[in-house]
């Protein structure tokens, strides 16, 4: 299945970008980390690229620009393929290193000098959930390039495009939870005790591709082996989390399977868990905030007796965005977000138990009157291995 980007989707989030910078009175907004970038550009960036930072700068009114190095203009040309974004102002450098001083120029200047912008007032990351994708020594070039622009923080504009989700990004997150969830419960068909997580990763990983997942889709964190040489014995509860990438776009759910019978307190442990993040999932719609949910699990968790919360410090959270990443807001005692339709987040209360971490977990989209399921929850039963 493909789900190919409709033709607006990159104009909308221009539109959009330009609507907060609007409202915080910014100039314009330069964009230095990959994926940001290349939610953005449409180009997308890997991870391992940091040595070769790629930027995007939108200015409030005109046209925008993008700076990348020469290999993507290189494999357009030779292998006859269109530039991979539909950005037109392109600032090419040759490659790394390509200047022996100790702070490199990356054309970032030039671009905003020539929209008359280096007195302006510019964002950038700087703040909270935001990744400075050039070295600092490069940045503080910059500040001495523009000594009168003004530098302030991107975070609110950044992430009030990204954690709005438009109707085609649900679409793939959507998508994303068909795949991986087909994968894994293909692999939970075959897995044996004696297996190590390793080879239940190796498995996992195969099928993402064979049912469509993005080729660099990672594998999900698999744990919870006790036997000899780090397998799975009877009785142990294999522990899946994470998930593989649709067009970027990530799948962030667990599910765990006991090899076995389950003991009394492993069934019950996990579907209690279960009731209490659907009671967290009804508690999701517009204008409530993380703290309410935050308030609200750890309330439920304190009704069992015996049970070690996670979630015994404001700060760690019991949920997250998610999209292109694991994103803001963070279902915390310190995170005051309110809900908004077009979020899509993972409800993920926490029990630490002796079989390790029980924490359910699904991907919910935020409606205009509450929520929606993208991943398919099983019931909330436990899986059995026999």
């Amino acid at each position: 299945m493909t789900l190919p980007m409709p033709v607006d989707e990159h104009a909308n989030r221009v539109a959009k970008a330009r609507s907060l910078m609007a409202k915080a009175n910014v100039d314009a907004l330069i964009v230095t980390d990959p994926v940001t970038y290349g939610y953005f550009t449409g180009n997308r960036v890997p991870a391992w690229m940091k040595a070769r930072p790629s930027i995007f700068i939108l200015p409030a009114s005109g046209e925008p620009a993008l700076i990348t190095w020469s290999g993507p203009q290189m494999f357009a040309r030779l292998y006859n393929k269109p530039f991979p974004s539909w950005v037109q102002d392109k600032v090419i450098y040759p490659d790394v290193p390509f200047t022996r001083e100790p702070r490199t120029d990356w054309g970032i200047h030039g671009v905003l000098a020539d929209r008359g912008l280096t007195k302006g007032r510019l964002a950038i990351e700087m703040g909270r959930n935001t990744w400075l994708g050039i070295p600092l020594n490069d940045f503080t070039l910059l500040r001495e390039q523009a000594p009168q622009a003004e530098f302030v923080d991107s975070s609110e504009i950044v992430w009030g495009c990204r954690m709005i989700k438009s109707e085609w990004e649900v679409a793939c997150l959507e998508h994303v939870c068909v795949i991986g969830q087909k994968a894994w419960y293909a692999v939970l068909e075959e897995v044996q005790v004696g297996m190590t997580p390793r080879e239940v990763q190796q498995r996992i990983l195969q099928r993402y591709l064979e049912f469509g997942a993005d080729i660099d889709s990672g594998p999900p964190m698999a744990m919870g082996a006790n036997g000899p040489s780090g397998t799975f014995q009877k009785g142990d509860i294999l522990y899946l989390d994470g998930g593989p990438a649709f067009q970027g776009y990530q799948m962030d759910i667990t599910r765990r399977a006991v090899f076995g019978t389950p003991s009394e307190r492993q069934r019950h442990e996990h579907e209690e868990m279960w009731d209490i993040m659907f009671e967290v999932i009804d508690r999701m719609k517009p204008g409530v905030s993380m703290t309410e949910l935050f308030e609200f699990s750890s309330k439920r968790m304190a009704q069992v007796k015996g049970w070690r919360d996670y979630a015994d410090h404001p700060a760690k959270r019991i949920g997250h965005g998610i999209g292109l990443e694991s994103e803001p807001p963070s279902m915390s005692a310190v995170d005051e977000t309110l809900l908004a339709e077009g979020m899509v987040l993972t409800p993920e209360p926490k029990l630490e138990s002796v079989d390790g971490l029980v924490n359910p977990e699904e991907q919910v989209a935020v409606t205009a009157t509450g929520c929606r399921l993208l991943s398919d929850d099983t019931g909330g039963r436990l899986i059995v291995i026999e």
